[in-house]
C-alpha cells in the first residue's frame, strides 16, 4: 500500500474514532458538555486532593510524587473552573484533557506507597467523566487506553496487596460504572433530542401555512428581520404581495374544498416560479408573498412572473392576481414599512382593475339608458360633473370618489323600468304613479348589484333620494345614517333638475336653484354638503367640469 492510499484510510479511521465536525453527539451541545466536564474535573480535583492527603506518595522521590499530585489537583481545578466559566474547549479538546489526565495519573500511580491501592480509584472518575460527555465509540477507545495505562503502571510499580486479581477486579468495576453512566447519559441525550425535535417541529408548524405548505406571515416577518445585516451592507432584496382577483366568486360558486384545492395548486405554481430566486409565502386567505434577493429590474420581472403563475382560468371563472412590490433597502429598509408600501401598491393595482371593470359596466348601462332616454343620460352626466367638483372640494379619498362617480352616473338607471307615460307626464303625478316612481332607486340598486364592480355604487343609488330629516325614500334614513355619497348625489341631482327644463315646468335660474338648496338645507339636504356645493358654484359659475367615471 503506497502512502497516497494509507493517508485517506488513516484519516477515515481517525474520524471514526474521534468523530467529525464540531458536534458528533446526538442530542448534546458543546456548551452543556463543557459545563458537565468542568463540574466533573472540579469534583475530581477534590477527590484527588483527599486521596493524596490520606495516602502520601512513597518515601522514594516523595517530592516528585507530591509535585505530580499537586499538578494533577491544580490542573483539575484550573480546567474545571475554566470550562464552567468560559466553555472554551471543543469536543476533541475535552477528550484530550481526559487522555492527559490519565497519563498524569499513571505517573502519580508510580509513586504510590508499596502495597497501597488508593490511587487506583482515581482512574474511575476520569472514566466516568468521559462516559458522561462522549459517544460510545470514543468511550470504548478511551477505556481501552485507560486500562492499558493502568496495567502498565501496575506492572512497573510495587504490586499492591491482592495482586493482579484484585487490580483486574477494580478495572472491571470501573468499566461497569462507565458503561452504566454511558447508558444513562445516552438515554438523557435521546430524550433531549426528542424534546428538541418536537420543539423544532412545533416552531416550524407555527411558521408554515397548513394548506399550502408555504411559509406564513410569521415566517415572512422573521425572514425580513433576518435580512437586517444584508440590507445594511447594501444587498438589495425584493418583496412582492399578491391578492387573488375572482377567488371569492370561485369559492362561493364551487365550494370551499374546491377553493382550497385551487389555493394549493397556485401555491405549488408560485413556488416553482420563484425557485432559485426567492421564497414564497401565503399570508392568509387569498394573499401570497414573494421575498428574495434581486435588483429593482429583477424585482419587477419576478413579480410579473409570479403573478402570471397565480392565475387559473376555466369555464365560468377567471382567477388573476393583483400585486405590489418594494425594493429593499432602496425604497425602505424597515420591514413593517416595506409591507405597508407593498400592500398599498397591491390594492392600488387591484383598484385599477376594478375601475376598468366598473368603467366597462357603467359604459354599457349608460349606452342602454341613452337609447331609452337621451335626456336622462344628459341629466346624469351633469349630476356626475357636479358630484366630482363637490368631492374635490371635500377632498374625499379615491376609494370614496370612485363609487360616488359610478353611482352619480347611474343614479337614475332604475327609471329605465318606469313607463314613459309616467316619466314624461306633463302634469303632477298621482299617488300610484308616485309609488311607481319611488321604486326606481330600489330597481337601480338591483341592476347595479348584479355587477360586482358596482356593488358600492348600488348602495349609494338606493339611498340617493333619502332626506336629511328622514322624510325621503325608500328606507327613511336620516342624518349621517345616509351614506355620504348619497347625500352628495341628492344635492347635485336636485340642483341639476332645477336648472333643467322638465315636461311640467321650465328651468329655474342658477341663483333661484341655489337659494332653494339653502332653504332646504337641514331638512331635505345635508347642510355641510350644501355649503360645499355653494363654495363650488361660487368658485366657478359653470358646473360642467370634465370628469371621467371609473
Amino acid at each position: 500500500m503506497d502512502q497516497s492510499e494509507a493517508q485517506p484510510r488513516l484519516r477515515a479511521v481517525t474520524q471514526r474514532v474521534f468523530g467529525r465536525g464540531r458536534d458528533p453527539y446526538i442530542g448534546n451541545d458543546l456548551g452543556n458538555a463543557n459545563r458537565l466536564v468542568g463540574l466533573g474535573w472540579l469534583v475530581y480535583g477534590v477527590f484527588a486532593a483527599a486521596v493524596l492527603s490520606l495516602t502520601p506518595p512513597g518515601d522514594v522521590l516523595a517530592s516528585t510524587g507530591w509535585a505530580v499530585g499537586a499538578a494533577m489537583v491544580a490542573s483539575s481545578f484550573a480546567v474545571g473552573s475554566t470550562l464552567m466559566r468560559w466553555r472554551w474547549a471543543g469536543f476533541n479538546g475535552l477528550l484530550f484533557v481526559s487522555y492527559a489526565m490519565v497519563l498524569l495519573m499513571s505517573v502519580l500511580d508510580g509513586y504510590a506507597p508499596a502495597g497501597g491501592a488508593a490511587y487506583h480509584e482515581l482512574y474511575l472518575p476520569i472514566g466516568m467523566i468521559v462516559a458522561a460527555s462522549h459517544p460510545v465509540r470514543r468511550v470504548l477507545v478511551f477505556i481501552v487506553f485507560l486500562t492499558a495505562t493502568a496495567l502498565g503502571s501496575f506492572a512497573l510499580a510495587d504490586p499492591p496487596a491482592g495482586g493482579l486479581a484484585d487490580f483486574s477486579a477494580r478495572i472491571g468495576i470501573w468499566c461497569a460504572c462507565a458503561a452504566l453512566l454511558l447508558v444513562m447519559m445516552a438515554q438523557l441525550r435521546k430524550q433531549r433530542m426528542t424534546i428538541r425535535n418536537e420543539a423544532s417541529h412545533a416552531r416550524e408548524l407555527a411558521r408554515t401555512d397548513v394548506l399550502t405548505g408555504l411559509g406564513n406571515r410569521r415566517r415572512l416577518i422573521e425572514d425580513l428581520e433576518a435580512l437586517g445585516p444584508e440590507l445594511a451592507a447594501g444587498r438589495t432584496h425584493h418583496l412582492a404581495l399578491f391578492d387573488l382577483d375572482g377567488f371569492k366568486a370561485y369559492n362561493d360558486t364551487y365550494g370551499h374544498p374546491a377553493g382550497d384545492a385551487l389555493l394549493r395548486r397556485l401555491g405549488e405554481k408560485l413556488t416553482a416560479a420563484v425557485d432559485g430566486s426567492g421564497r414564497a409565502y401565503r399570508m392568509g386567505g387569498d394573499e401570497f408573498c414573494v421575498l428574495g434577493p434581486a435588483s429593482a429590474g429583477e424585482s419587477s420581472n419576478l413579480a410579473r412572473r409570479a403573478a402570471a403563475n397565480l392565475s387559473e382560468h376555466g369555464e365560468g371563472f377567471s382567477i388573476r392576481a393583483s400585486y405590489g412590490s418594494v425594493v429593499l433597502p432602496d425604497e425602505t429598509a424597515d420591514s413593517a414599512e416595506a409591507l405597508r408600501l407593498a400592500d398599498r401598491r397591491m390594492y392600488s393595482h387591484k383598484n385599477r382593475g376594478r375601475s376598468s371593470a366598473g368603467r366597462q359596466t357603467t359604459d354599457v348601462l349608460l349606452t342602454v339608458l341613452a337609447e331609452r332616454s337621451p335626456e336622462l343620460r344628459i341629466h346624469m352626466r351633469g349630476v356626475t360633473e357636479l358630484c366630482a367638483a363637490v368631492a374635490r372640494r371635500l377632498e374625499l379619498p379615491e376609494e370614496q370618489v370612485t363609487p360616488l362617480l359610478q353611482a352619480a352616473s347611474l343614479h337614475d338607471i332604475g327609471k329605465s323600468a318606469i313607463p314613459d307615460a309616467i316619466l314624461n307626464k306633463p302634469g303632477p303625478l298621482d299617488e300610484d304613479e308616485w309609488a311607481f316612481m319611488r321604486s326606481h332607486t330600489v330597481v337601480g340598486e338591483r341592476i347595479l348589484d348584479a355587477a360586482p364592480s358596482l356593488t358600492q355604487a348600488a348602495r349609494l343609488v338606493r339611498s340617493s333620494h333619502e332626506s336629511f330629516d328622514g322624510g325621503g325614500y325608500p328606507d327613511g334614513l336620516a342624518g349621517e345614517d345616509i351614506p355620504l355619497g348619497s347625500r352628495i348625489i341628492a344635492t347635485c341631482d336636485a340642483y341639476d333638475a332645477m336648472v333643467s327644463d322638465r315636461p311640467y315646468r321650465t328651468a329655474m335660474s342658477e341663483e333661484v336653484a341655489m337659494a332653494e338648496l339653502l332653504r332646504c338645507a337641514g331638512t331635505q339636504f345635508d347642510p355641510a354638503i350644501v355649503e360645499a356645493f355653494e363654495a363650488v358654484m361660487a368658485g366657478q359659475r359653470s358646473p360642467h367640469v370634465a370628469t371621467s367615471v371609473a
